[in-house]
């Protein structure tokens, strides 16, 4: 009730003794329920709506009677108080509340009048006809957003969400006139086609600062109010807030993947676009924007500095622009516990995939269970022989003070080489066989079919494999035959034999032949490949931090002296030896006989067989003779297959970092200006081209010539001998 536009002030009530009893009346069925004025208008509606099992889209209205007044509207908290203020007047103990359903969904069942028999034409239906089952969506509490005048939103943004999710669900358009922070106003968008009276007003409370709804017309009068499966006000900003936990637990999620997850869990299409959008939309939410990654970069240097004492964290940022350079990071405790790893490392570089793209390089040793362990990462803008001197050189300022001989593994990448030759001349280094088999498939691109191809794949592994030098002259000779003279000597020529087969190197290779390990670091951190540069550092910190504290756990588990690949593969070992004869010859020298004829020299952990040498570890010969010289088998195999090298290994943790004083420190308000990074035409993409000697095809026969190839009958053009 107003008097001259001033609302009426209701005085406050006393609480009544007896508790007021309402009689809730829908379509013939009723149940009673107890009122007191310690519930609220919502708690009422929420009884009944629970009570006749209404579905989510449904939308209803509540009248009570009172002696002269027999429909009195219950729409908000100050009809709830009145109909106190009516019962007191009137003393009554019952009131009755008509509960009205004045739009949503209709069920699919039909009568011919209140009189006749309800039939479910379901049950005579064949299973293909059926209609199914209703499906409950997450999408059907939106219907419930927007009820009752008098409710709350925490600022205008929530209200706006709800709004829109409630208008999908409802099955309406609305338009605002007024979206300010402190005042909105909608109304139905056929407002002005069918005149419909559909409106919404809330204002700010300078109290707390929350919105409320202070007028409010939810029924609509024009035509078409039905929930559909798409809808206009479905875009990227509502999918956002329903697939950010989905995002941050997996950031790689597709655009295709998302559009049917939706689908299945609320019930609406999407476009491609509204997915991809919602998708980027919600990672710059969690993860922060690429661009102010950046400047997060000075406060992260100083954190893991002061955090984790040891480390190493160099950032470089151009003084005349302010913008980003490179940066490379290692921390204490990774540095601390390599010294204890094997005496090799794997150096390698792969693509960012943020905006800004860049390359992250980096050095990866491995642990005497056969595990990777990350050592050292740089991130810079390409593989220029300037960045991996810089990397190098930072790299070796962490490996000198150990005072270990290492052994470097790589591919022959741009710049790479170069750099290397100038920071750690002298120091073994190995090339990928795996990378170099590529390199000379490539070199048969239009000269060879795939079967010649994979022909001297295998015979070029032989090569590498080859354990003598004699060995290698006889499969570098099968090797020319095979692929021509004229190819393999001018592409061999390149590359320093001493780099890549087994024969000519001489120091420890602990069986090393390819850089698996660097790809095994690369795809393990293929999701933080696609965060923001300060996220993907941070994150794969996390991953590190992690790992080093299962692993310093396991060998508490452990049993035995080696680590448990290690054992295993010496049981395996131990069993080949025992086919074998030993005989003597002078101090810690023997001949073992098999098939051929072997001579070992534990003293110098050697065989003929040379795996002894190249693995580092004993060979079924070289066990043999040591159980011949009743020696310890353990004591001649490397150091670093010990659980106490494992161990001390993984002892330096890598501490945690804390970031709740971040906005308060000096360098968080450094200013970094992102990398200046063209945008490449077309997709972005996000797996790199495989060269031709990593693509493998599957061999079939041709049906026409009887082959086997890449081709099939129609496609085939050899020649027929008939």
């Amino acid at each position: 009730m107003e008097r001259d536009g001033a609302p009426l002030s209701v005085p406050p009530l006393r609480i009544m003794p007896d508790p007021l009893v309402a009689r809730c009346i829908y379509s013939g069925k009723c149940y009673m329920i107890p009122l007191n004025q310690c519930m609220s208008f919502s708690d009422l509606y929420e009884d009944v709506f629970r009570t006749f099992q209404f579905l989510p889209s449904d939308v209803i209205e509540l009248q009570y009677s009172v002696p002269g007044c027999e429909a009195c509207f219950l729409r908000s908290e100050r009809d709830f108080q009145m109909l106190f203020c009516g019962a007191r007047i009137h003393k009554l103990e019952c009131v009755d509340i008509s509960v009205l359903k004045i739009g949503g969904s209709c069920n699919n069942t039909c009568s011919v009048d209140s009189r006749s028999e309800v039939v479910d034409e379901d049950d005579y239906l064949g299973e293909a006809f059926r209609i199914e089952v209703h499906k409950s969506y997450l999408s059907d509490e939106w219907s419930s957003y927007i009820h009752h005048v008098g409710e709350k939103f925490h600022g205008a943004a929530e209200l706006r969400e709800k709004l829109r999710k409630y208008a999908i669900a409802v099955g309406f358009e609305f338009i605002f006139l007024r979206n300010d922070l402190d005042r909105v106003h909608a109304i139905c968008s056929n407002v002005g086609t069918e005149g419909c009276d559909w409106h919404l007003r809330a204002h700010s409370s300078s109290a707390n600062g929350c919105l409320y709804i202070t007028e409010l017309n939810n029924i609509h009068t024009c035509k078409g109010v039905v929930r559909t499966q798409k809808h206009k006000l479905l875009g990227s900003k509502v999918v956002k807030t329903c697939i950010a936990a989905d995002v941050s637990y997996n950031i790689s999620l597709k655009p295709r993947e998302i559009m049917s997850k939706f689908k299945s869990t609320y019930g609406f299409d999407i476009s491609y676009k509204v997915a991809l959008k919602a998708k980027q939309s919600a990672k710059e939410a969690i993860y922060g924007s690429d661009a102010d990654s950046f400047s997060k970069l000075s406060w992260y240097k100083e954190a893991v500095l002061e955090s984790n004492p040891g480390s190493s964290f160099v950032l470089e940022v151009d003084p005349s622009t302010n913008r980003f350079h490179r940066l490379f990071v290692a921390y204490g405790g990774c540095i601390e516990g390599f010294q204890f790893c094997l005496p090799v490392l794997y150096v390698d570089g792969t693509f960012g995939k943020s905006i800004y793209k860049g390359q992250i390089l980096s050095a990866t040793g491995r642990n005497g269970n056969q595990g990777f362990y990350p050592l050292a990462i740089c991130f810079c803008d390409s593989e220029t022989e300037t960045n991996w001197t810089f990397f190098f050189k930072h790299l070796k300022s962490l490996l000198e003070p150990q005072g270990r001989v290492i052994t470097f593994i790589s591919d022959r990448g741009t710049g790479l080489l170069s750099a290397f030759d100038k920071v750690f001349a002298g120091h073994p280094h190995l090339f990928c066989y795996k990378h170099l088999v590529a390199n000379l498939a490539g070199k048969y691109r239009g000269k060879g079919n795939s079967v010649m191809i994979e022909e001297v794949k295998k015979k070029f592994f032989k090569v590498a494999y080859s354990s003598t030098e004699k060995e290698y002259r006889f499969n570098l000779r099968l090797l020319r035959q095979e692929g021509g003279a004229e190819i393999i000597d001018p592409f061999l020529a390149e590359i320093p034999v001493e780099h890549w087969c087994r024969a000519f190197y001489t120091g420890g290779r602990y069986g090393i032949m390819a850089n698996g390990i660097a790809e095994s670091f690369n795809s393990w951190i293929s999701l933080e490949r696609l965060m923001p540069v300060y996220c993907m550092l941070d994150q794969t910190r996390i991953k590190q931090m992690e790992q080093m504290g299962k692993r310093r756990d396991e060998p508490q588990r452990w049993t035995t002296e080696l680590t448990p690949k290690m054992e295993e593969r010496l049981k395996v070992q131990m069993e080949k030896s025992r086919r074998f004869s030993v005989h003597y010859s002078s101090h810690g020298v023997y001949e073992v006989r098999s098939d051929f004829s072997y001579v070992v020299n534990i003293s110098e952990h050697s065989c003929s067989c040379v795996k002894w040498q190249i693995n580092c570890f004993p060979c079924p010969h070289g066990l043999a003779a040591i159980q011949a010289a009743s020696e310890n088998v353990y004591d001649y195999i490397d150091k670093y297959f010990r659980v106490d090298m494992f161990k001390k290994s993984y002892s330096s943790p890598i501490r945690p970092i804390t970031n709740v004083d971040m906005s308060s420190s000096e360098s968080a308000t450094d200013f970094i200006l992102p990398p200046l990074a063209k945008r490449p035409p077309g997709r972005p993409r996000v797996k790199r081209f495989k060269s031709i000697g990593e693509t493998e095809k599957k061999l079939i026969r041709c049906g026409r010539c009887g082959k086997m190839g890449t081709h099939n009958k129609k496609s085939c053009t050899e020649p027929l001998v008939q």
